[in-house]
């Protein structure tokens, strides 16, 4: 049941902290501007002809002085980061926590890699297998703003998370939920230079929906393009209302976590105008989607339809929550970068689901920023593995809009078996619990050419890149 409340979180997550707080600070300076001018001419007029310039005779020269004045009123608007970190998700996967030897959720590394067959088609998860990660923590729109305690005494700060899970392991009882969970921070920076290293000690406590307090020391490395990695050890101990009867729960836990479009501010940085921060990605988005047309035998849109029926759009592309940070080589036009979420689907038969996965472009602007062109090449490790290679041409129509088109091709394993939805067509196995019948190979490999559109996405150029420039993080 959880799995389906994530979408609707993740959409309500921003709106939620910034009703909490705000994430820009605008000063206005209103003056007036006084412009001051005094022109001074001279002139000599000498008469033709002899004189005689006595003691009082007049002088010929004349002085004019002019002076002017001019005022207008002057208004600039600056605008300044209010917060101290604005995050929209990050996973956490628990070591340790199980609750009187349950069994796993085997979401494995940072929580979030389910198995394809769970999730689509609703198989049980084979819990003989032995499992590292017990369960996971899901964190959705992670607000934080700068404390003034202890006479302004640096790195506190408190925030709201707009919905927390913790699930120590596969025990659906177990889990707590929290809503506008309110957290006490304090930040300890050994590095003051982006990627920020800080330890950060920090409680949490929820009230509603499940009533608990998890406190925990976390290792951190970010944010460089809003990505960022966590090593965390901690408790928590709480009672679950969601289940009857309600249940008192208490474990401790290691963690790994990772979190995506999750930003961070150190308190130097709320004093300067966001026109003036530095960028350490080619390109920040939300939503990056095609709608494709590929050399698959049928479209995922129309799985029944063959011969001719066939649509011409089989299937398409998305990414969510990703972001390409620049590397010191080929004048940093290199980049690696990574997406909370992929989905390759170039047919009904053919596709794959990655999280989280490694993505190394090369971005080239032949005419300035306003047209990209993009080789890449990305491997997806989890729930489906699979490579995926090709070129992007993007032409940004908005400041956080731009329409694009892509030509690809990606082969590789699913993870799962695809259900046989006609009569006649060869099972090649079942499930884990022997419900699921699939009816065709797992295994894909397709071209496909497709036209899409990047949303709240930010593309940078060249100069807008902190690097090459003499800092000295170089």
């Amino acid at each position: 049941m959880i799995r389906y409340l994530l979408p609707c979180l993740t959409l309500c997550s921003l709106l939620t902290i910034v009703g909490c707080g705000s994430y820009t600070r605008s000063e206005r300076d209103i003056y007036t501007v006084t412009h001051s001018d005094t022109v001074v001419t001279e002139r000599v007029q000498n008469q033709p002809g002899d004189r005689d310039n006595g003691i009082i005779y007049p002088s010929t020269r004349s002085i004019t002085m002019a002076r002017t004045v001019n005022q207008q009123d002057s208004v600039v608007d600056r605008h300044y980061p209010a917060f101290i970190r604005l995050g929209l998700f990050e996973g956490i996967g628990l070591i340790g926590s199980s609750v009187q030897g349950a069994n796993s959720s085997y979401t494995g590394l940072f929580g979030v890699y389910y198995d394809i067959s769970r999730v689509l088609f609703g198989a049980s998860t084979d819990t003989t297998q032995s499992a590292i990660f017990s369960g996971y923590i899901y964190r959705f729109g992670i607000g934080e703003w700068k404390l003034n305690w202890f006479d302004n005494d640096p790195g506190w700060s408190w925030g709201v998370t707009s919905a927390e899970i913790i699930r120590p392991d596969g025990d659906n009882s177990h889990g707590l939920v929290g809503a506008g969970v309110l957290t006490l921070n304090k930040r300890f920076f050994f590095r003051s230079l982006i990627p920020y290293l800080t330890i950060r000690p920090s409680i949490s406590l929820s009230a509603l929906p499940s009533q608990y307090v998890n406190a925990s020391v976390s290792a951190e490395i970010g944010s460089i393009g809003g990505v960022n990695l966590r090593a965390y050890a901690g408790y928590a101990f709480g009672t679950s209302l969601l289940s009857n009867p309600a249940q008192f729960v208490n474990f401790p836990y290691f963690g790994i976590g990772a979190s995506v479009l999750d930003f961070l501010n150190r308190e130097e940085e709320l004093n300067v105008e966001w026109k003036y921060h530095e960028h350490s990605a080619w390109e920040i988005g939300g939503l990056d989607f095609t709608l494709l047309g590929s050399g698959a035998s049928r479209s995922a849109f129309a799985p029944d339809q063959a011969g001719d029926k066939i649509p011409v759009i089989k299937g398409g592309t998305a990414r969510v929550a990703y972001a390409s940070v620049a590397l010191p080589v080929l004048n940093y036009r290199l980049s690696l970068g990574t997406a909370l979420l992929n989905a390759v689907v170039l047919g009904a038969d053919e596709y794959g689901f990655g999280i989280l996965p490694l993505r190394l472009t090369y971005h080239w602007n032949p005419f300035g920023n306003t047209f990209v062109i993009e080789p890449f090449f990305e491997y997806n490790f989890a729930p489906s593995t699979f490579a995926h290679m090709g070129m992007r041409f993007l032409m940004p129509v908005g400041d956080q809009m731009s329409v694009q088109v892509v030509a690809g091709w990606a082969s590789g394993n699913t993870g799962a078996g695809v259900p046989n939805p006609f009569p006649g067509q060869p099972d090649l196995g079942t499930s884990i619990d022997g419900t699921v019948k699939f009816g065709s190979s797992p295994n894909f490999s397709a071209f496909y050419i497709g036209i899409g559109a990047s949303l709240l996405d930010k593309l940078f150029g060249r100069g807008d890149l902190r690097y090459g420039k003499g800092y000295p993080h170089e």
